[in-house]
């Protein structure tokens, strides 16, 4: 039997590593942020569509802002988009449950903090850590010292991340992640 598996991509460029995921494997696809960065990176996403739920953080006004056409593009789609809030002009949008998150990991069956997350990738991780997957694979994701600059890893993320992955695998979920 195959454990219920995620993949979560990031957009450093071993994103291009990637293997395909396979059709029927059941395995979900995670991805964040504007679209238009994975399709440069790893362009087999255009044709296949291999994502099975999206996700942006951001609020509506900052997206509208930053790309527009992004948003657009969340309009098209009958796959989960969970954005800030389910917007009406997005079908399939879906609020992301990030009360719901914070009051799991806060409350008395998992301890604190339920409260650390600095970017996208802290909240996917704990979201599926919430719904009971059993392995959570990270691709594209590179987590080196850097200073903080746009468009580039964040210092300050990477102890956030690592803090998830520990909680995962204490968990028992198997955690793999791409160099």
């Amino acid at each position: 039997m195959s454990k219920k598996t995620v993949r979560i991509y990031g957009l450093a460029v071993n994103i291009a590593n990637t293997p395909p995921v396979i059709s029927d494997s059941g395995v979900e696809v995670w991805i964040s942020n504007h679209h238009r960065g994975y399709y440069s990176r790893l362009p087999r996403l255009r044709e296949t569509n291999e994502w099975t739920r999206w996700f942006n953080l951001h609020s509506q006004e900052y997206m509208l802002k930053a790309y527009p056409k992004g948003y657009e593009w969340y309009k098209q789609w009958n796959k989960p988009i969970y954005l800030r809030h389910a917007y009406p002009d997005i079908p399939s949008s879906r609020e992301f449950p990030r009360k719901a998150i914070q009051d799991y990991f806060g409350g008395p069956q998992m301890g604190s903090p339920g409260r650390y997350f600095t970017f996208t990738g802290a909240w996917l991780t704990a979201l599926a850590i919430m719904e009971g997957f059993e392995r959570i694979e990270f691709w594209g994701f590179r987590l080196a010292d850097k200073p903080a600059k746009p468009h580039e890893c964040y210092k300050f993320e990477r102890p956030c991340f690592w803090y998830w992955v520990k909680r995962a695998r204490d968990l028992g979920i198997e955690v793999t992640y791409q160099k």
